[in-house]
């Protein structure tokens, strides 16, 4: 009469542990920062097993879409750079360690239309593979070098005026340029023009075999963008942030003699 109660639907098998995980993975964004997401391949290897490379979304050209890109005025160093979401006073940071590429690789080659040089971009932590960081330092060290003489003396007339027009206005004490703080001599910069603004990493296969005659393995695109005229209110922050880098970059005030010289006998109280 007072029997057990039915049992209830069976309970649903747990899917085992390797299935779980899988499930996982495949929800995981390829590039995630850390070593532990996937093997980091050579430009050789890629070309090897016919990979396809893929450029972090972060690294892309915007073009129409209005996603997640970085601001970036090339003649400055990378504290300028700046992620589109991050409010103006702050540089960029969050996705600087993420992968550049997927898979992941220990090199990259960026040539551009903008400049004649295949710049060389290594992995500072070869367990990682090179990261959006990697990209952004070693171009602005690259750029920062000095212009070689055969470069400059090789180039069209046209593009020599071009440089030396570059030369004078980046060092002007205008607004959007460094200024004398560049230095004399001319460097990789000044070839840029006006197009220096950072546009992205692309593939563009049939670029590099227009250029090169050759398939070039793990080999990107550089688009440079021209700068564009500053409105009043970017001109006025841009003057705020000088002088606060100039007073931070000024010596403090040395003591005052009297303060600092020591006390003479007659000023102490070692009279007896």
């Amino acid at each position: 009469m007072f029997g057990a109660p039915p049992a209830g639907p069976a309970a649903r098998p747990r899917p085992p542990e390797r299935l779980v995980r899988s499930e996982r993975l495949d929800r995981l964004s390829p590039f995630l920062a850390g070593p532990h997401y996937g093997p980091v391949l050579t430009p050789m290897l890629l070309k090897a097993v016919n990979a396809s490379l893929q450029v972090n979304p972060l690294l892309l050209p915007v073009g129409e879409s209005d996603r997640v890109h970085l601001k970036w005025n090339m003649l400055f160093s990378t504290a300028h750079c700046q992620r589109s979401t991050d409010p103006s006073h702050r540089s960029w940071s969050n996705g600087r360690s993420e992968p550049a590429t997927f898979p992941r690789v220990s090199s990259l080659r960026l040539v551009s239309r903008t400049v004649p040089w295949i710049i060389d971009i290594s992995a500072a932590n070869p367990a990682v593979g090179v990261t959006c960081g990697d990209v952004v330092e070693q171009l602005s060290e690259y750029l920062q070098r000095r212009l070689r003489k055969e470069d400059y003396e090789t180039a069209r007339e046209d593009r020599r005026r071009l440089i030396r027009q570059a030369y004078h206005h980046n060092r002007s004490r205008s607004e959007g340029v460094p200024g004398g703080q560049l230095g004399d001599g001319l460097k990789r910069l000044d070839w840029l023009g006006t197009q220096t603004m950072w546009g992205g990493l692309e593939r563009n296969d049939s670029f590099i075999m227009e250029r090169y005659g050759v398939s070039l393995p793990c080999t990107l695109e550089l688009v440079c963008y021209d700068r564009p005229m500053m409105s009043e209110q970017q001109i006025e922050e841009e003057r705020r942030a000088r002088r606060r880098s100039t007073a931070s970059r000024r010596p403090s005030r040395p003591q005052s003699r009297a303060q600092s010289r020591p006390p003479s006998r007659s000023d102490g109280s070692n009279s007896s």
